[in-house]
């Protein structure tokens, strides 16, 4: 099987976290240190942190996105805690074969990583050091929940949900006995108004109206993937071998180097210029299975604008359908 590279691209998550993560190198613990630690992979009492050097900065970073962090403050699994400037994180800690601390955001809240034998005290003063970017990231995490909560889909006759960056209206209408076997069908009118008829009553229950839009909706992601996989791999040069449709939470997609990609059906609430761009991201790991310079000079070599066409990626709102 070939080496898989994953890209975690920023989007609202539902259960695993969104990996954001900020590493800081581990240092040499004292002796003493060690035997303190020994088994501190085990719930550790809370700690309060007295270090504010960073406090301005936190500050700046709290102003605005913070005051809808809520949940996000505490780990469901938190086990310790630390004040960052003016914010109380709680979080959850672990123990890893690593080689230096980690911190990830992720939909639950912070995740620190830390090696086996590094002691507490440098794990307190890495918070300390990315206190700054530890607020903020939580801030930026809870503005995309909250935005997922707001684009959520109100299944039935009338729904609106985007579809390659326009609406699409969902409309309902019972199949006549003697007509043929009726599928969904996209219709779009003299004005580019799209809606999308399905043979169902008016009055069908809202999980059978979503399972009717996401059966149509996964073969027409099939079908638009396909043709821009096609059209990209021939700019650079490289040659996809199969396709494969992923519904998870934390990934737009991925790339093995024995050629198959697996891209997010959920894309195609984007518009085709920013699917584009994630098609052609996995297609450039064909070349350079890594985010090297080089990989982005390959990205760049077919599109040049796609830093814009990232950013307008981590900022979307997708639709969710649960």
């Amino acid at each position: 099987m070939g080496h898989l590279l994953q890209t975690a691209f920023d989007f609202w998550t539902a259960g695993q976290g969104d990996v954001l993560q900020s590493e800081k190198s581990a240092k040499k613990a004292s002796p003493g240190d060690m035997v303190a630690n020994s088994g501190s992979n085990l719930p550790l009492a809370p700690v309060d942190i007295g270090n504010v050097a960073i406090k301005n900065a936190a500050d700046a970073a709290s102003s605005g996105p913070l005051s809808s962090l809520g949940r996000l403050q505490r780990h469901p699994q938190a086990n310790r805690e630390a004040r960052l400037g003016d914010t109380t994180v709680a979080y959850l800690f672990r123990r890893a074969r690593r080689r230096s601390i980690g911190f990830t955001i992720t939909s639950d809240g912070l995740v620190v990583s830390a090696p086996q034998r590094v002691p507490l005290y440098e794990v307190d003063a890495a918070l300390q050091d990315k206190a700054g970017w530890i607020v903020r990231k939580l801030g930026e995490m809870a503005q995309r929940q909250a935005g997922a909560d707001q684009a959520r889909i109100l299944w039935g006759d009338g729904a609106v949900l985007p579809y390659l960056g326009e609406p699409l209206t969902v409309c309902l209408a019972p199949r006549p006995p003697d007509a043929p076997r009726a599928t969904a069908v996209l219709e779009t009118d003299a004005h580019g108004v799209r809606r999308l008829h399905l043979p169902l009553p008016a009055a069908a229950p809202g999980d059978a109206v979503a399972q009717a839009v996401r059966a149509w909706w996964v073969r027409q992601a099939r079908t638009h993937f396909e043709s821009r996989l096609q059209a990209h791999a021939a700019l650079l040069g490289v040659q996809w071998r199969q396709l494969g449709l992923s519904n998870a939470h934390t990934r737009w997609g991925s790339a093995s180097s024995s050629g198959q990609i697996r891209l997010n059906w959920r894309l195609l609430h984007c518009r085709p210029e920013v699917v584009d761009y994630v098609v052609v991201h996995e297609l450039s790991h064909l070349r350079h299975m890594d985010h090297s310079p080089r990989f982005w000079a390959t990205v760049a070599s077919v599109l040049p604008g796609y830093q814009a066409l990232r950013a307008e990626l981590k900022s979307a709102h997708v639709p969710r359908w649960d």
